[in-house]
């Protein structure tokens, strides 16, 4: 879907629940999170958000969701590396 509209991060969040954001016209804070864009499209699906084309623009893309990435340390606990 796509929707274009000025947010903040906790908006998008908000808006968006769970979903997979392609971001414009972004603003970032000094370690890098996103504080405020525009958002082109929005889904669940990744890969809607990832469709050709996209913009000729910086472009971000964001999930709103929780990651169930744990990491590397839990990877290294459960690997004795």
């Amino acid at each position: 879907m796509t929707t274009r509209m000025t947010m903040t991060w906790q908006e998008m969040k908000a808006e968006f629940p769970n979903e997979w954001l392609l971001i414009t016209d972004y603003e970032v804070d000094e370690s890098g999170q996103i504080l405020t864009g525009t958002v082109e499209r929005h889904s669940r699906s990744k890969d809607e958000v990832y469709q050709i084309p996209v913009p000729d623009k910086s472009i971000a893309f964001e999930f709103t969701g929780e990651s169930d990435f744990s990491g590397l340390r839990s990877h290294a606990q459960h690997h004795h590396v």
